[in-house]
């Protein structure tokens, strides 16, 4: 085999071994959601204190998210991404034996520090093994396999549900996630040379600027800001959908799961087809606003139950689709704004946006179904999707500001 040919094979296996690892990050974030109705009846919970167990997982990602992505920058980040996915996959495994919600809380949180680990490993490791040339396939089957996770979660738990009560499911979900850290750490030497060496510098108080600035960088901010508000909208669709869809066209759980599952499947399709938009254009603000207008209409429409079984199927799958299909703009813009040898920070950074929205939309939503009040999970869902518009007008405007202000800078040739 010529070194060439050895190379990109090397290439595709590091693909493909982190998106395994993103896929079992997105598919537990869903492992309790799809089994929400029988823990609550099990438990006689309330909607509210089962939203604050994906709350609490949320919170801890949001929190550890940035300080992940200055370690995997500075010590590399194979040992973050494999310690990352064994912590977490143990504590779903855990979450069976949970004997109270407030117990599932405690293990939420454990849950929520090991996912912060991802983002920043995943992105920092395909940054520095992916040829450049490749890396925008690769950032695409990486988003892609994290909503793969999100789509199969529900009906996978669904058949485990129907084999046994949501314990085992949680059980055998967490023992399958073990399994791939274990592939990960055999397969670990793929992973090697990941680390950035960052410049010293001569005091604490040149760092701290240094770290102001970044965190405060217009265009990073509003990226950030943007993952919070689309999050807002999406998050509330996939841990609150599937009651919602219960009370307010009385179907059961396999049904409700099922259009889950439909709506995440546009998801995952979405993102494939938004990764050929990305490529034509850079203007995320065009791309939200169609997209996101789009799905309004059919999550409003699906919220005033004015569809039918079918129908609804197929409004959440349209509705997904757009969503994903905003997703590799989204993700093309904040590597274009990122400073050179900080991809683990700034998607760190950025990211932290999925879990702040990811710890406030369940309250949102929960509050919604315990005041019987299903509809809302669809119109709120559809009111921060047109938010997020806005959002992505600012964001492209001060990135392409930014992009001109960079350029002038530049010395003539």
């Amino acid at each position: 085999m010529s070194e060439k040919r050895q190379d990109k094979l090397q290439e595709l296996a590091v693909i493909a071994l982190v998106s395994g690892g993103h896929f079992w990050s997105h598919f537990f974030l869903l492992s309790i959601p799809s089994a929400l109705p029988l823990i609550r009846n099990e438990f006689a919970a309330s909607n509210l204190s089962l939203g604050m167990v994906i709350a609490a997982s949320a919170l801890m990602g949001a929190s550890w998210q940035f300080p992940m992505g200055v370690f995997t920058d500075r010590y590399g980040a194979r040992a973050f991404l494999i310690c990352g996915l064994a912590i977490e996959s143990a504590a779903i495994f855990s979450q069976s034996f949970a004997p109270s919600v407030s117990v599932m809380i405690a293990i939420a949180l454990i849950s929520g520090i090991a996912d912060s680990a991802f983002h920043p490993a995943d992105y920092t490791i395909l940054s520095a093994k992916i040829r450049p040339s490749w890396l925008g396939r690769a950032y695409a089957m990486h988003t892609f396999s994290g909503f793969l996770g999100f789509a199969l979660a529900p009906t996978v738990m669904t058949y485990l549900l129907s084999q046994g009560s949501w314990r085992h499911g949680l059980a055998v979900v967490g023992l399958a996630g073990l399994a791939t850290a274990v592939l990960l750490l055999s397969c670990g030497r793929l992973l090697k040379g990941t680390t950035y060496h960052h410049p010293k510098v001569a005091n604490g108080a040149t760092a701290d600027k240094g770290w102001m600035q970044f965190l405060l960088s217009p265009p990073l901010l509003i990226m950030f800001l943007f993952y919070v508000v689309a999050t807002l909208g999406s998050n509330g669709l996939q841990i609150f959908s599937n009651s919602a869809l219960i009370d307010l066209y009385h179907i059961d759980l396999a049904h409700a799961n099922t259009a889950l599952a439909v709506f995440l499947w546009g998801t995952a399709i979405g993102v494939l087809g938004g990764g050929l938009v990305a490529d034509k254009t850079q203007r995320l603000d065009t791309v939200a606003a169609v997209c996101y207008v789009l799905a309004a209409v059919l999550l409003c429409a699906i919220g005033m139950a004015a569809l039918s079984y079918l129908a609804t199927l197929g409004a959440l799958f349209f509705a997904g689709f757009m969503v994903g299909a905003v997703m590799p703009s989204r993700d093309l813009m904040v590597r274009t704004v990122t400073p050179p040898g900080s991809i683990g920070k700034a998607f760190g950074y950025v990211s932290s946006g999925f879990a702040v929205g990811g710890s406030i939309a369940p309250l949102i939503y929960g509050t919604m179904m315990d005041k019987k009040l299903p509809q809302f999970v669809f119109f709120i869902a559809a009111a921060m999707l047109l938010a997020s518009i806005a959002v992505a007008i600012l964001a492209s405007y001060i990135a392409r500001r930014a992009e001109t202000m960079g350029a002038a800078e530049q010395p003539a040739n």
